[in-house]
């Protein structure tokens, strides 16, 4: 599809993205001015992760364990929302909640490229998101000093437990130690490795006593008096912005399901015809359905369509040799009586001598577009209870046209359309008039028109946009291939597409200067 589909598809269906607009921008906005407010505070906390007890002890893994930026500061982020950390400030503040009901309004974040980590507390009032944003700081940075304090005590009980090796080693090379080199050697190596045990356990003393902990609060929340939310402007520019994406989504969606054809070049496709004329849409009155554009209207755009009708059919039969057309479409209310109606007058208008035959018995519409006895009809001759010049009928006012209604409803509407005597009929006709209009049943709602199509050198095919559906439309066209029938063209009727129109063909019209 090109963007031109697009946006025929968009304007189209204008009003599903408006009605979705109006209404997901009427909740956000409805739910902002009616939500209670929230307030925001925010802390900010500096990461120092240092392992002092393995710091004091001089090991290699004390090089390690200060990673700034890596994994430490987002393993510190889940401390601070652990629950753990949240039942000590329920505590700490007397809050009636539980840890989960609070983690949902605190969220920590470790900020990029930096040893930082920001704690942002949401609450009913301001002064209560400053506290809890400020009691997180402080009961993480608590824990922390706890956390470390608890490295050097096991560090200082690791030396602890060395340092009382090394006076039993000493005890014991006193005891059998002479005055030779070796042995005074050892004496003085196991007293060297006790100074040194007694000097890290006086460090790691000195160490508990000044631990800090792996965090310290870098900025404690203050009091921000404006509202997070709600924020009508705010709420309602996404609302409006959401309201729009969801009705874009619902248009495709619509069209992915929609199956009605939608233009000509669709009904050209199906049916694998060239479209012939587009019949434009017109707004009438229950009491002018049957009524012919061409009598009452001439200057009309649907009586210049049919003009174009008349016009293409005429360069389709360049050579003659096309005389019998049956109209039809796939199901009913596409306006093919309509259009059966109007052709006939167009063309016996432009001096054709022209005999329009009514075949659909169950709903006979064509006839009803002119002042007739419905009495006698097509049922009659093809039963041999009547001649066919006796059903013959010429409306008044249209002096080359003759009409042979449907008649009273057959038993058998199938066999008697697909009878020889129906194929003596046509052939008689064709002969004795210069085009013959069939008006037969729709497609798929009786067997009637592929019983008549083969008596008759062409089909014309109604498709009513967006009603006709394209299985529809595709089943017809089988049943027609089925039977042999050609295909001369279509017929797109209730185009919208040629409502500019209006303006030009007014100006020939009379009634609308």
């Amino acid at each position: 599809m090109e963007l031109r589909d697009y946006l025929k598809i968009m304007r189209a269906r204008v009003g599903l993205i408006v009605l979705s607009v109006i209404v997901i921008t009427g909740i956000a906005v409805t739910r902002s001015l009616t939500q209670k407010p929230s307030y925001q505070a925010i802390a900010l906390i500096l990461v120092t992760e240092q392992d002092t007890g393995l710091t004091v002890l001089g090991t290699p893994q004390a090089q390690q364990s200060y990673q700034p930026g890596r994994d430490i500061v987002q393993t510190q982020v889940e401390v601070i929302q652990s629950s753990r950390i949240a039942e000590q400030v329920i505590s700490d503040l007397n809050l009636n909640t539980t840890p989960v009901a609070l983690l949902a309004r605190v969220t920590a974040s470790a900020d990029t490229g930096t040893d930082n980590i920001t704690i942002t507390a949401v609450d009913a009032s301001a002064e209560g998101a400053t506290r809890i944003a400020n009691e997180f700081a402080k009961v993480y940075v608590a824990w922390s000093r706890e956390s470390q304090s608890g490295s050097i005590q096991t560090a200082a009980d690791d030396v602890q437990r060395r340092l009382a090796l090394a006076q039993q080693q000493i005890a014991s090379i006193e005891q059998t130690a002479t005055k030779a080199d070796s042995d005074q050697a050892r004496l003085q190596a196991a007293r060297t490795l006790y100074a040194t045990l007694a000097d890290k356990l006086e460090q790691l003393r000195i160490a508990e006593q000044l631990v800090k902990g792996a965090g310290s609060v870098l900025s404690s929340a203050t009091i921000d008096p404006n509202p997070v939310s709600p924020r009508p402007p705010r709420d309602a520019a996404l609302g409006l912005a959401l309201g729009l994406l969801v009705g874009l989504f619902a248009v495709f969606v619509a069209e992915q399901l929609d199956n009605r054809i939608k233009s000509a070049e669709e009904a050209s496709e199906i049916y694998g015809a060239p479209v012939l004329a587009t019949i434009p849409a017109e707004r009438v009155s229950k009491k002018e359905l049957a009524r012919l554009a061409l009598a009452d209207r001439p200057g009309s755009p649907a009586s210049e369509a049919y003009r174009m009708l008349r016009n293409n059919l005429g360069f389709i039969n360049f050579d003659k040799g096309i005389k019998t057309i049956l109209v039809t479409s796939a199901t009913p209310g596409e306006g093919k009586s309509t259009v059966a109606a109007n052709l006939a007058t167009i063309l016996s208008r432009a001096g054709s001598r022209v005999a329009l035959v009514v075949c659909d018995f169950y709903l006979p519409a064509a006839e009803r577009f002119f002042d007739l006895d419905y009495s006698l009809g097509l049922s009659n001759v093809l039963a041999g209870t009547c001649s066919v010049s006796a059903a013959l009928q010429q409306p008044a006012g249209f002096e080359n046209l003759s009409v042979i209604t449907a008649g009273p409803l057959p038993p058998n509407p199938s066999e008697l359309l697909g009878s020889e005597a129906m194929h003596t009929l046509v052939a008689g006709l064709r002969e004795s008039v210069d085009w013959v209009i069939l008006d037969s049943a729709p497609l798929l709602a009786a067997a009637d028109t592929a019983a008549a199509a083969r008596w008759v050198d062409g089909v014309l095919v109604v498709a009513h946009l967006a009603v006709t559906k394209r299985e529809a439309a595709s089943a017809g066209r089988e049943q027609l291939k089925n039977v042999g029938a050609r295909i001369l063209g279509v017929t797109v009727w209730g185009s919208m597409e040629t409502a500019n129109q209006v303006g030009y063909y007014g100006y020939h019209d009379p009634a609308a200067r």
